[in-house]
């Protein structure tokens, strides 16, 4: 065959199978409109540019490759016998191609060879092979992908580390400023024995943070959470100082798989704060927690007067008179603008200073009564010398409190079971409840949503197949290329300890559209062959043989270059590429691997359903054709 013939034929072949697999790649995308949250975002911005990527190599692949091909190869003509000689360039490409073949024999052709061996052994033992697959798949799915957890973030992988300082409730600006003096020596000189690239130390009037970058180019013994925990150690004890990991803030919802948030939910703010630090030491006797974080600002002592309810109604007054008059007294009150030769002159009245610098005076202004008669603000109040809340926070229209708990990193799974079964245990008050993480919620409402489009992604798919096919039975082989990525995506992320996240949930998406094109080529070049009238099982031998080394390339590409994604560092934000790559070199291996094998086997196993089915449908449908026809014979005879 000339090269001409070779091109176009060798396009013609492969003319369905890659526009499928384009095709199966690109459909992953559609439901990613029904997506949301973290998922969408990173989902939205795979779609554009894979896509056009994915087209324009189709366009590639079938005019530009071909073409090139022949204009490189030459006119086909058969070298010649004679005497003639080879250039120097002619003999340097043989000797790479002498190289290049012999180091294909000692590797991938051995490979080939137990290949094509394995597949002629299990297409007559066909169930052996399918008890093997199911214990793999019990194996994978049944146990070690319960030892998988679905974190938003790698832990191991953040870049920074942030200590929040507590200062006692007496203490004043100097006292912090001091205290974080000593603060900035001790993390000058951690500066140099962590390595980090930098620091900053910043504080306010009781309390204060300190956060630590990690250096990029170093390869760190310690995650930011172990340094976190180091530096702590060594930062000055004073009494009342109060140290805790991460952001102290009740609003931010914290991350990682070394956090557990606790949240408490009721009516009464005073009666939180009551639950909230008697649960503070039982949590924190737990193993494996590190520190607490309570998310309660704390504020200074202040003197209050607390309207007594009782009194009140007894003497007839309403409690807000009683809250106008000590407001007006103390902040004074805002009158109308006085406007003088066409100027605007703010006015506000209040009692003059020293009317109202004393508790004693304070309390003896005048309260009016709904009879109209006049008392003092002393006789329906108390003086009490309360906590100053700097907020209230709120959750589905209660007030909240919550507890975030630091975890050891190797600790982390035993101490969030511990301290869910501690707040099981735990009896609250009337009114006050357990809530659930707003991280949490929207975690799994992440995974609800990427799953969904996992499932959505596979429909498509399969349709597709199907529609090209011109088979929905056939396809099904295919469809099972995908658990069997699973399996790899979940062994090489169980062998690794990594955790499996938001990036690695979306890989896990461009997966499913990835590894069935393997399946895709060789299913589609067992039609042709069994098209051109070989029998099935030598289809399945011929086409195995032939698109193994296609298919191997093709995976090889694949995971070679996930490699340096895989082994690159975080990016500044704490943004890890790990578990995609993982997801895509694991899935892509055993898709291959199984595939080779599981792919020609369950075909025979859907063929045969398919000849079962036609059967059986022939059978339903002949009878009546048959009577039928009897009738009409039987009316066209003549009467006697």
């Amino acid at each position: 065959m000339s090269i001409r013939h070779a091109c176009i034929q060798g396009a013609r072949e492969i003319a369905l199978a890659i526009t499928m697999a384009t095709l199966t790649t690109v459909i992953v995308f559609l439901p990613v409109s029904l997506v949301e949250g973290e998922g969408q975002f990173f989902l939205m911005r795979l779609a554009l540019p894979i896509s056009v990527a994915l087209c324009a190599s189709l366009f590639v692949a079938l005019v530009f490759i071909p073409l090139s091909v022949y204009l490189t190869a030459g006119s086909g003509a058969p070298p010649s016998q004679g005497g003639g000689t080879k250039s120097p360039s002619d003999a340097s490409q043989s000797r790479w191609h002498r190289l290049l073949a012999a180091l294909y024999r000692m590797t991938l052709e051995r490979w080939h060879g137990f290949y094509n061996r394995s597949l002629a052994f299990f297409l007559h033992r066909r169930m052996d092979l399918v008890v093997l697959l199911m214990a793999v798949m019990g194996v994978t799915y049944g146990y070690l992908m319960r030892q998988i957890e679905f974190a938003p973030n790698q832990e191991e992988d953040r870049t920074s580390f942030k200590i929040g300082v507590e200062m006692p409730r007496e203490a004043v600006f100097e006292d912090t400023a001091s205290y974080f003096v000593v603060v900035e020596k001790v993390m000058e000189q951690k500066k140099v024995e962590l390595d980090l690239s930098g620091y900053m130390a910043m504080h306010f009037s009781r309390g204060g943070n300190i956060e630590g970058w990690l250096n990029k180019e170093v390869d760190h013994a310690l995650t930011a959470t172990e340094m976190a925990e180091k530096v702590m150690k060594d930062l000055p004890k004073r009494a009342g100082v109060k140290l805790r990991t991460g952001r102290e803030s009740e609003t931010e919802e914290a991350t990682g798989k070394t956090v557990h948030v606790v949240h408490l939910e009721g009516d009464d703010a005073a009666i939180l704060d009551q639950v909230a630090e008697d649960l503070e030491p039982m949590v924190e006797a737990l193993p494996g927690v590190i520190g607490i974080r309570s998310g309660r600002e704390r504020g200074a002592n202040e003197l209050a007067l607390v309207v007594d309810r009782d009194r009140s109604e007894s003497i007839n007054v309403n409690p807000q008179f009683v809250a106008g008059v000590v407001g007006n007294a103390l902040r004074g009150q805002t009158l109308p603008r006085f406007h003088y030769e066409g100027r605007e002159i703010p006015v506000r009245i209040r009692f003059e200073e020293a009317d109202r610098e004393r508790l004693s005076e304070l309390s003896n202004f005048q309260v009016p009564t709904r009879d109209g008669r006049l008392v003092p603000v002393s006789s329906v109040t108390d003086v009490k010398m309360l906590k100053s809340p700097k907020g209230i926070n709120r959750r589905n229209k209660r007030i909240s409190r919550s507890l975030t708990v630091d975890l050891d990193p190797k600790q982390a799974t035993e101490a969030k079971a511990a301290i869910i079964g501690l707040t099981r245990q735990m009896r609250l008050p009337e009114g006050v409840q357990f809530g659930t993480s707003l991280n949490d919620l929207s975690t799994n409402e992440t995974i609800v949503n990427l799953q969904f489009a996992a499932i959505l992604s596979v429909l498509f798919i399969y349709l597709l197949m199907g529609f090209l096919f011109e088979s929905f039975v056939l396809p099904l082989s295919i469809i099972l290329t995908i658990p069997l990525a699973g399996v790899g995506v979940v062994w090489i992320h169980w062998l690794t300890g990594k955790d499996l996240d938001v990036l690695g949930f979306v890989g896990s998406i461009l997966l499913i559209g990835v590894v069935v094109n393997n399946g895709i080529v060789l299913v589609d070049y067992i039609n042709q062959l069994r098209q051109q009238g070989l029998s099935r099982t030598d289809a399945l031998l011929k086409a195995a043989d032939r698109r193994f080394r296609p298919i191997l390339m093709t995976a090889l590409t694949t995971i070679i270059g996930m490699v340096p994604l895989t082994i690159s560092q975080p990016t500044e934000m704490g943004l890890s590429y790990k578990s995609f790559g993982l997801t895509l070199i694991g899935g892509m291996t055993t898709a291959t691997v199984l595939t080779l094998l599981i792919v020609p086997i369950f075909y025979t196993f859907f063929d045969d359903l398919r000849r079962w089915v036609e059967e059986r449908l022939a059978q339903w449908l002949r009878p009546s054709a048959t009577e039928s026809d009897l009738q009409v014979r039987s009316s066209k005879l003549p009467s006697a």
